[in-house]
């Protein structure tokens, strides 16, 4: 009982910071220490909120809006199973283009230059699967050892697009495109003399089909993770992410986004509250340094968390 009561209580807890790496602002860290529990453990959790200025795998969406992610997440000894379905409000799913009666015909709006940044395709629901495998390794000689995580990450989303005509406003085709992802994210974690340094390597590749101008891109970056801050109810984390994108017209370092979070568990509810600034600034060939303010207000709540052989109430379930 007391083992599945403090599994439930890490479930509330977990997510505790918004990752800084190639997913989105929103999507909350989830790694549960594997030693925190004996037998596999489920949870479900919700997150909702709103933004302004948001990016996804940097390039900037055509508006800000409001977010919905349902995750769930299994845990079994070292390894962890995820399955995400998310959505961002106020970007249309469809993409509505006009075609002129010129020879040959072009579409307006004309898609960024290939040494410009692009744009982040329309945010239909977007369904996502992770695999991560959990390995420890020598802390310092008075503290335990330490709990690292390696994942793997794969998405796909839709991309479909209307064009009409400029004069008469008659559809004159439709197209289905998609676009998938392939990530591999690990943590990193090494002594500076009295100072423990967390950090996170990870590699992206990002790829559209079935659209009027496919892009890709490759992104390689490192994110460093200070350590939080108690400020009373709050809990003051700052995260910096360095690397490189492709596909853009500017060779070599060429992404820099610190990231500051504000964090609040409202033990009442049961309810994580998350303040992000994010100012993620990109560089292109064609328009150089732009930084995007991202800025989102969301919340995330545990609605079922499981562990699976402890004979327990229904009451003791995360509601």
């Amino acid at each position: 009982m007391r083992l599945y009561i403090a599994a439930a209580a890490l479930a509330i807890l977990v997510a505790t910071s918004a990752a800084a790496q190639q997913r989105p602002v929103f999507d909350p860290d989830d790694d549960v220490d594997p030693r925190q529990h004996d037998a596999p453990l489920l949870i479900s959790r919700i997150v909702a909120g709103g933004g302004t200025n948001l990016m996804d795998d940097y390039r900037p969406l055509r508006n800000g809006g409001g977010f919905f992610e349902l995750t769930n997440s299994l845990y079994w000894k070292q390894i962890q199973l995820d399955y995400k379905r998310s959505k961002i409000f106020g970007n249309d799913d469809k993409v509505e283009l006009q075609r002129c009666g010129c020879q040959p015909p072009i579409d307006f709006p004309t898609p960024p230059s290939a040494g410009s940044t692009p744009l982040a395709p329309p945010q239909s629901p977007k369904d996502t699967l992770q695999f991560a495998f959990y390995y420890s390794v020598p802390g310092r000689a008075t503290e335990p050892r330490v709990m690292l995580r390696a994942r793997l990450t794969g998405s796909r989303q839709s991309m479909d697009s209307v064009v009409r005509s400029f004069v008469t406003q008659e559809v004159v085709e439709r197209r289905s495109g998609r676009e998938q992802s392939f990530g591999l994210n690990a943590d990193t974690y090494f002594r500076a003399g009295r100072h423990n340094v967390w950090g996170e390597l990870f590699f992206a590749r990002t790829a559209q089909s079935g659209t009027r101008a496919d892009r890709s891109q490759t992104e390689v970056a490192y994110m460093s993770r200070f350590p939080a801050v108690v400020a009373g109810p709050l809990i003051l984390r700052a995260m910096l992410t360095v690397g490189a994108v492709s596909n853009r017209g500017a060779a070599g370092l060429n992404i820099v986004n610190p990231a500051f979070e504000a964090f609040w568990h409202l033990t009442a509810s049961r309810v994580n509250l998350h303040l992000v600034w994010s100012p993620q600034s990109t560089r292109s060939g064609n328009g150089g340094w732009e930084t995007h303010q991202q800025i989102a207000l969301f919340v995330d709540r545990a609605l079922y968390v499981h562990l699976f052989g402890r004979s327990t109430p229904s009451s003791d379930t995360a509601r």
